[in-house]
């Protein structure tokens, strides 16, 4: 069997050395480490060892890197599970929860996880739990704040004073 070595002259070591340098994806910069040291060891065993991985995962590497260049290298992110509400609704729903609560008909004053689960709930027929309303929520660019409490009986003189006094 034929040793296996990298046969692409493009990217070249130098290159590669560059790619690695400025990646951010961990996973795409360990790619190209392992490249770039198979262009000096020329040996998957080694290459293995000193990256903590597999032989067979730097085989498999090497053999994409040659088949397909350095675009076949690069990581294809999985789709995931697709979403339960559609785009409209998320749209629907971001109206709703830039509204007031209470303008909605709710007893509630502030929109938070759990509210927005049983809001969904309502509206879309649509179970969504608290952890994933809340990484929905996220997504659309929206925090969680509360308000701040005011004491309308409150006097701000005998407040400064006080502070005045006590520090």
């Amino acid at each position: 069997m034929e040793k296996l070595q990298i046969l692409r002259s493009s990217p070249n070591y130098d290159e590669l050395v560059k790619l690695y340098k400025k990646e951010k994806n961990f996973k795409l910069k360990e790619r190209y480490h392992a490249l770039f040291l198979m262009y000096e060891l020329k040996n998957c065993t080694k290459v293995a060892k000193l990256l903590k991985r597999s032989r067979r995962t730097i085989q498999l590497w090497v053999t994409v890197f040659n088949e397909g260049g350095i675009n076949a290298s690069i990581l294809n992110t999985p789709p995931g599970r697709p979403s339960r509400l559609s785009k409209s609704q998320i749209e629907e729903l971001k109206a709703d929860i830039l509204t007031h609560p209470r303008n909605l008909g709710y007893e509630f004053s502030n929109w938070e996880g759990k509210s927005v689960s049983y809001h969904i709930k309502k509206k879309f027929d649509v179970e969504l739990k608290v952890r994933q309303c809340q990484n929905l929520l996220h997504k659309m660019g929206l925090t969680l704040q509360r308000p701040k409490y005011k004491f309308p009986k409150a006097d701000p003189e005998k407040q400064k004073e006080f502070v005045k006094e006590y520090f």
